[in-house]
């Protein structure tokens, strides 16, 4: 009995410090970033009107692409997060366009970085995924987007990225953009290209800006030429 005595210790100090490493892996995972926190919109009748209101000005954005000479719009992170709010809750009318088991995303916009988050599974096992990103317009590159991914994180755990990429990029070519990957200083970087199709598009960005809590983007399309082909489904 003595002899096992020592074991039985050891047995029990090994337990608890496993216990310790998961419970402290648990935390941070459940660890929602201040962003997230913040960013959450309370339900009512003035979050559903200006959720409505982003989704009008993004089909009338999609049209003015196709049909205006110069076009563009702004949106800020609070209206952003209204829109997510009511459509991409777990039970939103827009929920299947997240991968699966992804709900809830909300925006923050702090100096020239986009932080997206969302809510990854249910109950217990639920945790906040995100993602920071500079995005920027490619210099003598005509439709092409620079998108920096500086950080990934599962609560405050930093996550493998590859999969997220993967999935980055499945999501814009199902919207006819292109996207090559490459990484600089260490971060991965992505070039996306749109109306990758057209070689030589009508429509064409020349403004991208994330800055201010805002996001704005503006072209022009030559309305003199056959319509390109619509962004998105």
């Amino acid at each position: 009995m003595f002899r096992r005595r020592p074991m039985l210790v050891a047995v029990g100090i090994v337990g608890l410090i496993a216990a310790g490493v998961v419970g402290g892996l648990a935390a941070l995972l459940k660890c929602e970033p201040p962003f997230y926190t913040h960013a959450a919109c309370p339900g009512d009748f003035d979050t559903r009107e200006k959720a409505s209101h982003v989704l009008t000005r993004i089909q009338d954005l999609k049209t003015d692409v196709r049909t205006k000479a110069e076009w563009g719009e702004t949106f800020t992170a609070e209206e952003l997060n209204c829109f997510f709010a009511e459509t991409m809750a777990a039970t939103g009318s827009l929920a299947s366009l997240l991968p699966e088991g992804c709900h809830d995303p909300r925006v923050a916009i702090e100096g020239d970085r986009l932080k997206i988050g969302f809510r990854y599974g249910t109950g217990l096992f639920a945790t906040i995924v995100w993602i920071e990103l500079r995005a920027w317009l490619v210099a003598n590159e005509p439709n092409v987007m620079a998108v920096e991914v500086c950080d990934l994180r599962a609560g405050r755990l930093t996550v493998g990225t590859q999969t997220v990429l993967d999935g980055i990029a499945e999501a814009a070519r199902g919207s006819n953009i292109d996207v090559t990957w490459y990484r600089h200083n260490g971060n991965p970087v992505g070039l996306f290209r749109f109306f990758p199709d057209q070689p030589l598009p009508a429509s064409n960005v020349l403004t991208l800006e994330v800055r201010d809590g805002k996001v704005v983007v503006a072209g022009r399309t030559r309305t003199d030429l056959p319509l390109p082909s619509a962004i998105g489904p």
